[in-house]
């Protein structure tokens, strides 16, 4: 491992790996990646793996419009499938959350994007097998889908190392050396390494690293369960993403089974294990909105966090205070959905000074200065 680097990034995960790779793209390949376990072994390989506007902040949109794009080049520009299948998000609203769908379906075509609200018939056209009788409106949109993040993530890693991008696995940061305004270096379980330059983009730790460079993030870690299924009868055709808006229900398709995911309890843990008492609560749900699960046989799961800030948004940029640290987290479980773009104007900030393709004001941390003070 490296002992210096013009740039340290502490995380292997998609928004990570975006970076490195983005760096030595526009010709800083000095870099140096960090990651505690295997590329990708943390809440990116434990992802649903859904690409959806109608998930997105406004002020994320434009990140997912660019970052959907350059999934769709993807193997044109990197030489590897994204994976990326169109099987359609069908968001299901109830009186209290149809609101809230209309609103975004006005929001999504306003900036020109695909967005169709439909009917309980259109609803059960999509994913036969529904129980509606609690659904006031749903919101769809037919090119959005999924995609396969450790495709996407070792794409990545195979070109960012091939530009020279160093990639250590089984290395954990262990704390920063700053000195002034300056982040000098990081200190790892392998031992120092000199840089002029930190990015955080550590996922679930992005706070304890933030708190070596003297920054408070208001992160939570949100921990997500998703069992898998045997086949259904009832679902054996093609279906959309189907999730359900109030308890934050969804499932969608996993080769002959399902995949069904549910739970947002906060939870520290590095190797987030299932509690399969949980599972209790997912079946109850879902053989309410799908009483033909009833036939269904959970083969197995698993479970992952997902960091969220107090207003959904990522944190992104250079702190205030140490221009040579900056922070790519706070994804909320849509890092998949916007790496392209995070990596993209991270890397042309430290480049160029700024970026140039994509704006990302807004997102800085000081943003949460007044709710802390």
């Amino acid at each position: 491992m490296n002992t210096t680097a013009d740039v340290v990034i502490v995380g292997g995960g998609i928004q990570g790996l975006s970076l490195a790779y983005h760096l030595a793209t526009l010709g800083l390949s000095d870099v140096c990646l960090i990651k505690m376990n295997t590329l990708g072994s943390g809440s990116s390989g434990r992802s649903a793996a859904i690409i959806g506007y109608a998930f997105q902040t406004e002020n994320c949109l434009p990140l997912s419009q660019w970052s959907f794009g350059a999934y769709t080049r993807f193997r044109e520009e990197l030489g590897s499938d994204a994976g990326y299948e169109p099987i359609g998000c069908l968001l299901l609203g109830s009186a209290a959350s149809a609101p809230m769908l209309r609103d975004r379906h006005s929001l999504l075509r306003r900036l020109g994007i695909d967005s169709e609200l439909v009917d309980r018939r259109t609803m059960l056209e999509l994913t036969p097998g529904l129980n509606l009788e609690d659904i006031e409106v749903g919101l769809y949109n037919a090119r959005e889908g999924c995609v396969d993040p450790h495709s996407i993530m070792m794409a990545y890693a195979h070109q960012a190392r091939r530009l020279g991008v160093v990639c250590a696995e089984g290395v954990r940061a262990t704390g920063l050396r700053v000195r002034g305004e300056r982040v000098v270096g990081v200190d790892t379980t392998e031992g120092f390494i000199a840089t002029g330059c930190v990015a955080n983009a550590a996922g679930f730790r992005a706070r304890q690293v933030a708190a070596w460079a003297g920054m408070h993030l208001p992160i939570t870690n949100l921990k997500r369960h998703i069992f898998f299924t045997g086949p259904v009868h009832t679902l054996g055709g093609s279906i959309p993403f189907t999730y359900d808006v109030d308890p934050a229900w969804y499932m969608r398709r996993e080769g002959p089974g399902l995949l069904i995911g549910m739970g947002a309890t906060e939870s520290d843990e590095e190797d987030p294990r299932v509690d399969w008492s949980f599972l209790d609560v997912v079946i109850e749900h879902s053989l309410h909105r799908v009483p033909a699960l009833e036939e269904a046989t959970v083969q197995n799961g698993w479970a992952g966090l997902r960091p969220v800030t107090p207003d959904d948004d990522p944190i992104l940029g250079p702190a205030s205070h140490l221009p040579n640290f900056l922070n790519d987290c706070g994804w909320g479980g849509h890092g998949i959905m916007n790496a392209p773009a995070a990596g993209r104007a991270l890397a042309e900030w430290l480049v160029h000074g700024e970026p140039t393709l994509i704006d990302i004001t807004g997102f800085e941390a000081e943003r949460f200065a007044d709710a802390e003070s």
